[in-house]
């Protein structure tokens, strides 16, 4: 296997190499025309299946990597399959150079959404999808988490990690001591036994906020460092999936942004 596609498989594959690189993978049309039109300066290399290079497509990413200089690389059909872990891949990967996250200086003008250790690649890209649908700029990630650079993930976020800023903290309370030295107000911790409801506006607010979404096993993993808030659920189920769950907070966020 040439070096060069041995590096890209090791990237796809392996967190150990994603941070000893500092690259990650992109990998379908859809993401890659975000990354090429967001961050073009990000891409190291784009590698093309031969069967999608000789698509309408393929000629288009061609002639657009060629006029901002990035490097291009065709593959036959069976050699691209080793790069991917999709059943039917697109024909179209690039490694990237991962954005370098720092603390952020500044509180947004919505609110902030804190990821508590968030395991599952497809409901981390989820929910970052989500964010970025709902106009959010900024989610937290506390350490302990999926990578939000792997390739899962990044093919659930469908470029929300190219808009997104996304710092990672060391700890919950570090997020919250953070969040206060930047002016902060209410840390608000999502958990099912809450006495406060999503809805009731008179008690919760999102402004100058965070909001803090546990990990789907365990939780938040420290109920005591701000007031709770739940989501009311009348039937009998015992709790929704961390992205359902993060869909409705993040849509009554939009609601009452509509109805001011």
């Amino acid at each position: 296997m040439p070096s060069s596609i041995k590096k890209a498989v090791d990237i796809a594959s392996s967190r150990h190499a994603r941070r000893k690189s500092n690259l990650a993978v992109a990998e379908g049309l859809r993401v890659c025309n975000e990354l090429l039109g967001k961050h073009p300066e990000w891409i190291e290399a784009i590698t093309l299946q031969q069967d999608f290079a000789d698509s309408t497509d393929g000629q288009k990413i061609q002639s657009l990597a060629k006029s901002l200089n990035c490097k291009t690389k065709v593959l036959a059909n069976r050699d691209f399959t080793a790069l991917t872990e999709t059943l039917n891949p697109q024909g179209i990967l690039m490694t990237f150079n991962k954005p370098d996250c720092q603390l952020p200086e500044q509180l947004p003008d919505t609110f902030v959404l804190v990821l508590d250790r968030i395991a599952e690649p497809g409901n981390m890209g989820t929910i970052l999808r989500t964010a970025w649908a709902v106009g959010l700029d900024q989610v937290w990630l506390v350490k302990g988490g999926a990578d939000p650079f792997a390739p899962k993930v990044v093919r659930a976020g469908m470029g929300a990690q190219f808009t997104l800023q996304l710092p990672t903290f060391q700890s919950l309370k570090d997020a919250k001591q953070h969040f206060e030295q930047l002016g902060g107000k209410t840390f608000w911790l999502t958990f099912p036994n809450a006495t406060i409801s999503l809805f009731d506006q008179d008690n919760f607010d999102f402004n100058q906020s965070a909001l803090v979404i546990g990990n789907e096993a365990n939780g938040v993993s420290d109920t005591t460092l701000g007031p709770g808030v739940t989501i009311p659920m009348p039937g009998h189920a015992e709790s929704l999936n961390v992205a359902q769950a993060t869909t409705v907070f993040l849509c009554e966020a939009v609601r009452r942004q509509i109805l001011k």
